[in-house]
């Protein structure tokens, strides 16, 4: 975590004038009453000021999408509004650095080198790059999860078809036994054919977050490439890429971690850099460009937008990763605990803080997810998520650091309401 203000501003090299509202959260962080501590809410009360959402919205999405704060909406904007008043070459050379800087950025939250960061456009393009990248023939087996994310499931069985790969899917308990049942269920599927092995690092379907790390361990004496995706657990997590020894990982600037669209990072173990092949190729690309740099030549980028990218690390780094995974999982705990209270509600989430993070799932006894979904909305202004049948049905509730506590207790309420 940034220290002090003066800290944070040495931190970030002035090649423009910071907007006045990073002055101004940076000033209230240093006079907040008392340490970012997960339970202290004058603090994150202060956090809550900076994001734009409408004061009667109880917004419960942050695995969908997150609002951005107005310190890195500030910062898009001032570089899109330089960006269309010159677009020339000259004054753009700007954005080379400022994205050197962001993958740099990026490799210090994720504890890794800058030579395995790309900055991608999202999570999906970072999983795709692996998935067509990756020289696997016919009769190589993959490992997934039934609840991994369409780009991270469908993509590999459309590269089964094409390539005559076998992929095996993993059932998800929810909740789950303990870590022990979920690396057990890897351990005796993989084969002497298998060559991935590719799961979601937190579900967004009922929030289980598998044990990334001895799951990796279980695959490296065999050789075996394991991808992540972190769609949620980047900005949510203090995930350290490094320890936890996957091949790639991939996630989006969206969700948790408070950035814009369409911007994303794609990691790359050193030693594995050469192994992948380029999704895309096309004017920038070189076979000398440096690591996991081949994988982010995607052609015409909004430049402005990677700003932005780099304005939601800096909004991390003051606040402190560690501060807000705290606040996340202490948020996500005290819904937990009061849904669980609820007569007819089951909980599909753990509860146990290693076995999940920000995602909240529970069923309700006798109402059906639509009718619960749309009734929130329309009596209580809840934007959540829901799952109409499955084994993940249920309402999706997903706090972040812009929530306060009272907001989470009118939720809860709501939802208590429901059976009334």
């Amino acid at each position: 975590m940034v220290s002090s203000r003066r800290d944070f501003f040495r931190s970030v090299p002035a090649l423009a004038a910071l907007p006045a509202s990073w002055r101004a959260f940076a000033a209230a962080l240093e006079s907040a009453p008392g340490p970012p501590a997960a339970g202290n809410e004058a603090y994150w009360k202060l956090v809550s000021r900076q994001f734009p959402l409408e004061a009667d919205l109880i917004y419960l999405n942050a695995a969908n999408v997150c609002p951005a704060s107005r310190p890195v909406m500030d910062r898009y904007w001032e570089y899109l509004r330089d960006f269309h008043a010159n677009p020339s070459f000259q004054n753009r050379d700007k954005y080379g650095p400022l994205h050197d800087r962001t993958r740099a950025k990026l490799a210090t939250l994720f504890h890794v080198t800058p030579e395995e960061i790309a900055v991608t456009r999202n999570t999906s393009e970072g999983n795709n790059t692996v998935i067509r990248g990756l020289d696997l023939k016919a009769g190589d087996e993959v490992l997934i999860t039934d609840h991994n994310h369409p780009s991270n499931r469908e993509a590999w069985q459309v590269r089964a078809r094409r390539d005559g790969l076998v992929v095996r899917s993993l059932p998800v308990p929810g909740p789950a036994g303990g870590a022990e049942e979920l690396v057990s269920a890897f351990a005796k599927s993989i084969s002497p054919r298998t060559r991935v092995i590719a799961f979601t690092h937190v579900t967004n379907t009922n929030g289980l977050r598998y044990p990334a790390r001895q799951i990796a361990e279980l695959a490296r004496g065999r050789g075996i490439w394991v991808h992540l995706d972190g769609a949620q657990t980047f900005g949510a997590l203090d995930v350290d890429l490094l320890e936890t020894g996957c091949d790639s990982y991939a996630a989006s600037a969206h969700k948790w971690a408070m950035g814009p669209l369409e911007a994303g990072v794609l990691y790359v173990r050193a030693e594995r850099v050469r192994e992948l092949w380029p999704a895309i190729v096309t004017a920038g690309w070189s076979e000398n460009l440096k690591g996991a740099r081949k994988f982010e030549v995607l052609g015409q980028r909004d430049d402005p937008r990677l700003v932005a990218f780099e304005a939601a690390i800096d909004f991390i780094n003051l606040i402190g990763m560690k501060n807000i995974e705290a606040r996340v999982q202490a948020l996500a705990g005290h819904l937990k605990r009061e849904l669980r209270a609820i007569p007819g509600v089951q909980l599909r989430t753990n509860l146990e803080p290693e076995l999940s993070a920000g995602v909240v799932k529970f069923r309700l006894a006798g109402i059906e997810p639509q009718r619960a979904y749309r009734s929130l909305w329309a009596k209580h202004r809840m934007a959540i998520a829901m799952t109409g049948s499955g084994d993940s049905e249920g309402l999706r509730l997903c706090p972040h650091i812009y929530n306060p506590v009272e907001e989470l207790d009118r939720a809860v309420a709501a939802v208590r309401g429901l059976g009334g």
